[in-house]
Parts: C-alpha cells; structure tokens; sequence
C-alpha cells in the first residue's frame, strides 16, 4: 500500500499493488489479478457510501492492476484496537456494528456479498486535532472487497468450486460446508466481530485449528462474559442455521437499543441518529431493479442521546501508573448532563437500511436477628487510585495492610499501600490477567491469567511471580481454601472445569467439571465447599471439596458472573449479568430465597466480613455500587465511583471498599 497525491483529484491517494511472486503459478496469478479488478469493482459501486472505503480508479503498468482509493489519515483497524486497548464498551461496539451493517446492507441491495467481514477489515478513525465534536468525528469504515462476490453478474469466480477464501475465524458454517454465500452468511461474519470487539477474543476460538473448525461447525458459540446485555443480538447473529439466523432488520433495531443505552459515564459527548428499518421483507442478491423516480422519503432521526468516551480511550497519553495526588472522582451528579440538540442534516437518496453518525471510540446474609443496627452507612469519602490498564479483579490481604488490582491490559498486578492509598509497586504476570487472591497467611498472591492459560504465584514479601502454574484454558476466577491455604480453586472458563492446586506443590492435582463456562468461584468459611458461577449455563456448581465432585447444581439469574459467601456460610450472593439482579441462595436448602434487583450490567460483589450485613455490587453499566441491606435484601444505597466498575473486595474490617474500575484505569476506595 503505498500514499500517493493525485494530480486529477488534488488530493492524497492510497495506491494498492499488487505484489506477485515470481514462484506463483500462471492460474494463481490471473486469479489475483482478477481478485484485485474484482474489489475495486465491487467497491467502486458502493463509492457515495459513507462506511465503505471509497475507490477512486483502477490504473495498470505492467500488466497488472493498481487501485487507487481513499486515503484515511489516522485510521486503525478493529483489531489492532481490541489487541492493544483491550474490549471495547458495549455502546462504542453497538455504532461500530451500525455502520458496518448499513454498508452490508445496502451492498446486499446492490447485489454485493463482502465475504470477509473480521476486525482487520473494519478502519476506524478518531476526530481531529482541531475537529468540533459533532457527529461527523470519526469513522468507520469497511475495506477489503477482494473476495467479494455479486452472485448473479455472471463472471466467473475467482476461486475453485472446491476453494474457500476468506478468513475461517470468522466464517459462516454453511461457507465452509461448501454451501452457496448469502446475505446471512455476511451477518454470521459480523457476529463473530462484534463478539471479538465485547470480548477480546472469537466466538469459536480454540487452542488448535482443528478444534476451531469443530467448533464453529457443531458446537454453539461461547456466552459473553462480559456483556449479557448483547448476547440475544450476538447469539442471534451467530446462529448455525441460516434460515434460523437473525437477519439485517432486526439486527438493526437491537443494535439502536445497546447504542443508547446508559453507560459508564466518560468525556465526549457525541449525537446518534435512529436507525430506519428496510421497508418489506430483506431483499434477495441479485439483479439491482431499476429505481423508481420517485424520491425516497427522508430518514427520521431520534432525538440526540448523549454518550461519552472513556478515558483510556482519549487522544492524550496517559501514565500506566499514578504520577502523583490523584483527583477526586465527582458526584453522578456533577458529571451528568442534559442531552444537547444536534441536528443533522437528512441524507438525500433512496431509504438506507441504516444509518450512523456519531464519533467511535478506539480503541461486575443470613437470615439471623439483627439488633439496633443503623441503616447503609453513608460513604465517609470515595478517593481514586490510578493503576495500569483495564483493572479488573481485585483482593485484599488479610492484615488489610496491601491491596491487590489486576490489570488485564497492561497484564500486571498494582499494590497499594493502603496506608497511604497509592501504588508502590507494580509486578508482571501472564496474559489477561483477572481474578486474584491472597493466601490466609498472607505469603501469595494467585492471578488467574486468561490469556496465557496459567495461575502467576507472586510471593507478596518479594513482590514478584516466584511460579507460574498451567491450568486449563481461560482461567479466570480463584479462590483459596479458607485456614491452611492448602488449596487454590480456578475456573477454567473455556475448559468448563475448575483446577485445583496443591500449593505445597504448585502443581494441579485435580480437575473437575462444572457447568459452561465457569466465572467466579468462592469458598464457605469451613472450606468444605467451593461455589462457581457458570455464566454459560446460568447456575451455580457446588463442588465438595472432600470428594472434588459437583454435589449440586443450582439455578441462578441469566448469565451469572461473580459468587460471594457470608460469613456465617448460610447464604451465597450471585450476580447475573442478564438478569440485572443478584440471586440470593441458601445454603441449607440449596435453593434461590430471594432475587434483588440492582440495575443494568452487575458484575463483581463483596459481602462485608465483619458481620455480613452488607452486600457490594459492582454496576459495570452504571458506574455505581449498589450497597445490599442482607437482612432486608434491598438495596439501601448507591455508590457513585469510576467508570466500568468491574471486581470488588473489601478489607478485613469492612471499614474499606475496593473497586476495579475497568474503564476509568483506577480503584476507587469507598471508606463506610
């Protein structure tokens, strides 16, 4: 790809060539050089498309063909976002999933599959230095139309009818079937890169490509850990059947809904048009009938909704670590504001089967008497700690004197002196790391690390990883045997199974199978049961750690994400990310006594360890805690904190609450 300035247009140009081996076959060659014609064709027809990276022209010297197309200063592909920022929030992925489906759809009209749709083959852009912040900032952009395919033009495929181009990762079952390209087959290939934008990773990863292939063919694709609130659009778009496959309209109209939905508050305030449905049934590829004369009624926009940007995802450079005082976080009160009217200009031309606009980001008690006990104390104080990137589990130590933050971008620990509430020092782990725990004497740390599949032992006097112990793949909750320490409990959310280590061996010395895709894990205060929350299969395991066998399986909430036990042992408190709501289960009985709701997105929760009183949820989508009266399970109070609040942990005298704040990069530290 080279820059060029053209003379005609008085503007810069991308110049792409077509670079041949010498060694390449004669079929080979004129099959990418027809590839080549063929996405500067395919592109040229979607050219007034604001999604699609415009083609300008098509020049040969040599024989073979250059396509001269768009420049886009500043752009970076979605993957190369989601690798080096981490997943991105739940609205900035509901417009990126806008725009990218308006240009599918509207190449579908024209009779255009793309074929290729993954994160490398979507651009984004951020707004100007000197850019007014309107909805016209950023971009998104769909390039790469080389393999598209127009079914019914008549010319030849570019391919063998045995051969399948594109990207597997992200390919439609029925392609690699050898089944006909369709429209859906496009929407499966969207799926699959908006789940990777939520999560970080694919639908079907697996550990080989032998397992992948057998697991986008016949097995379903893994519930998303990290925003319920999308898995009915993600699972609708990745269904296995085509016919069953949720189509562009629909698929539409939720995508509107995440996009204004309420999220953690952040700095730049952007407007988003409504989406407007195709009028009829979803047209089929082929032939472009002719268009009538008769102008298109214009497109209805909805009043503007405010939304804001993370911090991580600003232009300024930050420190990875705190420099100095940090500022206090302000009130919900102060940090909201009244939505601003922005109108835009209707677009003129045919009805669209979306529309975007808008700037796109870069880049979770007991039932026993209670005498004379106050209500919810009001928090003394709420102070922030800047840490490393994406913060997302986080304990405390037993003697309260050290606070532990994981930090999944810049795969790292943070330890706070909690003295002086600052970090005094930062220490490397694996990849991704995520739940963390502290031994009872107080002598290790364990972080579970989903990306590199292994549990970092950091010896807390020296404060560095003196292990490193393989455990299943994704490992992301940990909890130690209360007592001895003898035992380390991981959930292994890609294995559907939990490790068990032998800490004086480091080794594991047991596995045991739980439900789908296990989360948090927790231990009764005896150590004679462990809790895992199985997101996938919406219930909690309970595993008897005398015998490592599950003893019981418990219904839960929709997608349930973290597990605290009270003090006392008689009640676990789950969080459901679907449902918005926090089980409440009884021990004895083995059963759900009660389900409190607290609000969109909850994903970690402490229960205080003094008494149990209290129980801590973190709100991811609110950017609050929710303060749980055990005794009356409802909610007391609500905590402002940072954005993204994700785990939670509290000092052992319940005096102090730690929270993860997963988008802000800090933990804020509600003093009761």
């Amino acid at each position: 790809m080279w820059l060029a300035h053209d003379q005609e247009l008085a503007c810069e140009v991308a110049l792409k060539e077509i670079v041949l081996s010498p060694d390449i076959p004669e079929s080979e060659v004129s099959a990418r050089i027809a590839r080549a014609r063929g996405e500067a064709q395919h592109a040229a027809r979607l050219r007034n498309h604001p999604h699609v990276v415009t083609v300008y022209d098509i020049v040969e010297s040599g024989g073979l063909p250059w396509i001269v197309m768009e420049f886009v200063p500043g752009a970076t592909d979605l993957e190369a976002v989601v690798r080096d920022q981490g997943p991105l929030p739940l609205a900035d992925v509901a417009r990126i999933g806008l725009a990218i489906l308006d240009a599918l759809m509207e190449g579908h009209r024209l009779g255009v599959l793309h074929r290729d749709v993954k994160p490398a083959n979507v651009l984004l852009t951020g707004p100007g230095p000197h850019a007014s912040r309107t909805t016209e900032d950023g971009r998104v952009l769909l390039t790469d139309y080389g393999i598209a395919l127009e079914p019914s033009s008549g010319a030849p495929r570019l391919t063998a009818p045995a051969e399948i181009i594109g990207t597997v990762r992200f390919m439609a079952p029925e392609r690699l079937h050898g089944g006909t390209p369709t429209p859906a087959s496009d929407l499966f290939s969207l799926g699959g890169t908006l789940y990777f934008a939520l999560e970080g990773t694919g639908p079907f990863d697996r550990d080989s490509d032998c397992a992948l292939l057998s697991a986008l063919l016949s097995e379903p694709p893994t519930p998303p850990r990290r925003t319920a609130e999308a898995a009915p659009l993600l699972l609708g778009l990745l269904a296995k059947d085509p016919e069953q496959r949720m189509d562009g309209d629909e698929a539409a109209r939720q995508l509107t809904a995440l996009a204004v939905r309420p999220g953690p508050a952040s700095a730049q305030p952007v407007t988003l048009p409504t989406v407007v449905p195709s009028a009829g049934p979803r047209e089929p590829v082929g032939p472009v009938p002719p268009r009538s004369a008769e102008p298109a009624p214009q497109t209805e926009l909805l009043p503007p909704v405010e939304f804001r940007l993370p911090a991580e995802f600003q232009p300024a450079a930050e420190p990875e670590e705190p420099v100095g005082p940090p500022p206090e976080p302000p009130h919900r009160e102060q940090r909201e504001e009244k939505p601003r009217p922005h109108p835009r200009p209707p677009r003129s031309g045919h009805r669209r089967a979306g529309l975007i606009a808008g700037a796109v980001a870069l880049v979770a008690g007991g039932a026993g008497v209670y005498l004379a006990l106050p209500d919810p104390p009001a928090p003394a104080s709420v102070s922030s700690i800047r840490v490393g990137g994406h913060p997302e589990g986080v304990a405390v130590s037993p003697d309260g004197r050290r606070a532990y933050v994981t930090n999944e971008r810049s795969s790292s620990v943070s330890v706070i002196d909690t003295a002086t509430n600052k970090v005094d020092r930062t220490i490397p782990v694996g990849s991704f790391p995520k739940g963390v725990e502290v031994s009872p004497d107080g002598h290790r740390a364990y972080v579970a690390n989903l990306g590199s599949g292994s549990v970092s032992v950091i010896d807390t006097a020296a404060n560095k990883v003196d292990s490193t112990i393989p455990v299943g793949r994704q490992p992301d909750g940990v909890a130690v045997s209360p007592g001895d320490g003898s035992r380390v409990y991981v959930t292994n959310g890609r294995s559907d199974s939990v490790s068990v280590i032998d800490t004086a061996t480091n080794k594991v010395d047991r596995t045991i199978p739980v439900g789908s895709s296990p989360a948090g894990v927790a231990m009764s205060p005896d150590g004679r049961r462990a809790y895992v929350a199985n997101l996938g299969s919406g219930s909690v395991s309970v595993v008897d750690t005398t015998t490592g066998k599950v003893g019981r399986t418990i219904p839960v909430g929709r997608s349930p994400q973290a597990v605290d036990v009270s003090p006392d042992g008689r009640r676990v408190y789950v969080t459901s990310l679907g449902s918005g709501a926090v089980s409440v289960v009884d021990t004895t009985t083995g059963k759900v006594d009660d389900t409190v709701p607290v609000g969109s997105g909850p994903q970690g929760v402490a229960v205080s360890p003094d008494n149990g009183r209290w129980a801590y949820v973190t709100g991811f989508s609110s950017g609050a805690v929710s303060v749980i009266d055990t005794a009356t399970n409802e909610v007391g109070r609500t905590i402002s904190v940072g954005s993204g609040p994700a785990g939670v942990a509290m000092s052992p005298d319940g005096r102090r609450v730690y929270v993860a704040d997963f988008s802000s990069g800090s933990v804020s530290v509600i003093t009761v």
